[in-house]
């Protein structure tokens, strides 16, 4: 993986740097779990939405330098264009923790505190943002939890080779015994808009109770998925 850079903005060399890195898997391949509720087409346009907001938010959070996407998806790539994004672009789909490690050895020193974060938190805001980057005073290793509990949805490095990255099944668990290992303090964050990833149909449904404002709300609403599904409902 070549990383590509555009960036926002130079630094000198010796300037603290906080940097926050998103994973965007093609769109084609995205909320698998949605096929027979969403199309192809639907599921590629919730992907890209999702990445909008997201993207969106990290454009004017205050207390980050940078903010970068992991993707080798051509729509992904101009989205992070337009909104100043540098670009990792991934030459083949090798894991997100492999991508992840590349963009950690390019960075070298440069950056002194590291956040990853997935594409499909379109909740997220420019206030819990910061307030996450705020946490770094709690421990080198803070791991944020997806819903369940079990998974990452967040997390935050100082510095950003504290630690490999494990995102999968059970994650949360894998990173903290990482940290362990590595002779890291960690902690567990608590961010309850980032927790929110969405995967499922309960969870679109969460996004109409919560998410007006956003590119996601608008276009789950312009695709009359919802009342779709309650339709469904109604006659099944």
């Amino acid at each position: 993986m070549l990383p590509v850079i555009m960036p926002r903005q130079f630094y000198e060399e010796d300037q603290s740097m906080i940097s926050v890195v998103v994973l965007q898997k093609p769109m084609h391949r995205s909320k698998t779990r949605l096929t027979g509720i969403l199309s192809a087409e639907q599921r590629i346009g919730l992907a890209y939405s999702m990445l909008y907001d997201v993207l969106n938010v990290l454009s004017e959070v205050p207390s980050i330098d940078e903010f970068s996407i992991v993707t080798c998806d051509p729509n992904a790539m101009g989205l992070a264009t337009k909104f100043g994004a540098n670009l990792y672009y991934e030459e083949k789909v090798s894991g997100m923790n492999q991508a992840i490690k590349a963009v950690v050895d390019s960075l070298h020193e440069r950056v002194d505190e590291l956040l990853i974060l997935p594409s499909d938190i379109p909740l997220i805001t420019v206030k819990e943002i910061d307030m996450i980057i705020t946490q770094k005073r709690q421990a080198p290793v803070t791991v944020f939890p997806c819903k369940n509990g079990t998974g990452t949805n967040g997390l935050l490095l100082t510095p950003p080779s504290a630690i490999d990255t494990a995102f999968g099944m059970y994650s949360l668990e894998k990173h903290c015994l990482s940290a362990f290992k590595a002779g890291y303090e960690y902690h567990i964050g608590t961010a309850p808009l980032l927790s929110y990833d969405i995967d499922t149909v309960t969870d679109l449904f969460m996004i109409h109770e919560l998410g007006k404002g956003t590119k996601t709300y608008e276009y789950i609403h312009s695709q009359q998925v919802l009342d779709k599904l309650r339709l469904k409902e109604v006659v099944s």
